[in-house]
């Protein structure tokens, strides 16, 4: 009988852009087959002084029923100024515009957790001790479509 070999596990160095882009093509197929396509849509949104500098922005990703929040930046001097929820005020405004029903996040407890909270978000989740001495916490918000 013959004996099944296992594949070589490879950590990747020169090809690891293109290997990470196969991957995720693959995930997306598989996905896709299963939960529909995800439509994947990228969100950027910037904020700029009246120099037209940028003192924040918010990165993110429109696919199937939600909006993912990957980034929210507001630069120091511009904080507690109402950036950071203009930002994200436009961001839910978009994912309803998208007839999105939910949007996710996460952040750390160093971060903004409570401001959040202030916007709607309930947590969901956390992971105690990372980074050490601080947690990362999981947002979600439900609209109302």
């Amino acid at each position: 009988m013959a004996t099944r070999k296992s594949p070589r596990i490879v950590g990747e160095k020169r090809h690891a852009g293109a290997v990470a882009r196969r991957v995720r093509a693959g995930l997306i197929a598989y996905n896709s087959k299963r939960a529909g396509r995800p439509d994947y849509r990228p969100l950027v949104l910037s904020a700029r002084d009246a120099k037209g500098r940028m003192v924040g922005g918010l990165t993110g990703q429109l696919y199937w029923n939600a909006l993912y929040v990957e980034l929210l930046w507001v630069e120091e001097g511009a904080r507690k100024s109402g950036v950071g929820a203009g930002l994200m005020r436009e961001a839910e405004r978009r994912a309803r515009r998208a007839r999105k029903e939910l949007i996710y996040l996460n952040t750390y407890s160093f971060q903004a957790p409570g401001f959040y909270r202030r916007l709607g978000f309930r947590s969901f989740g956390r992971i105690r001790n990372y980074p050490r001495g601080a947690s990362r916490i999981f947002f979600v918000k439900m609209l109302k479509t």
